[in-house]
């Protein structure tokens, strides 16, 4: 059997840390991907592009924020069958470090929510539902795993690695 040619973008989103709250996007339901789900706010690195120096690039281009202190907290494999398409990721923790968030109506709504709030909410991406409880525990460990999605945010299968 052949091998399969394999579709991936490589990409990240930063959860922004201000005053025990983290920044949240509600995706816009006019997104080919991931329609009105909520996220944290990043987007597809550029050829070569440093992954903290992308996160400082992404939050600045979708929010107007300043970051500090970034680390990474989890990285995976997330595929999306409808599309056919890969996406590797990390995950990215800042800390907040000056500027007020600028809304960009076209991306979606930014609202500032608490890990129990972000848990609350039916449509937030379903793998930070599964991973939520390992990411803000402050033991420095980064969790690593895979997901796969039938359509849409319909996960199927995710699998954390210890």
């Amino acid at each position: 059997m052949p091998k399969k040619t394999r579709n991936i973008a490589v990409t990240l989103e930063c959860f922004v840390k201000k005053d025990g709250k983290y920044l949240m996007l509600h995706r816009s339901p006019n997104k080919r991907i991931m329609p009105d789900i909520w996220m944290a706010p990043g987007g597809h690195r550029e050829f070569n592009e440093g992954l903290f120096a992308c996160a400082r690039r992404e939050i600045k281009e979708e929010t107007g924020l300043e970051i500090k202190n970034l680390r990474i907290i989890a990285t995976g494999n997330a595929y999306l069958q409808d599309l056919d398409q890969e996406f590797f990721f990390h995950f990215v923790e800042a800390e907040y470090a000056g500027g007020e968030v600028i809304a960009e109506p076209d991306n979606g709504e930014l609202v500032w929510l608490t890990p129990e709030e972000m848990l609350q909410k039916k449509n937030m991406l379903a793998e930070i539902h599964g991973i939520l409880p390992h990411l803000f525990r402050g033991d420095n460990k980064v969790v690593s795993y895979s997901a796969v999605y039938k359509q849409g945010n319909e996960l199927i299968e995710l699998v954390i690695e210890e």
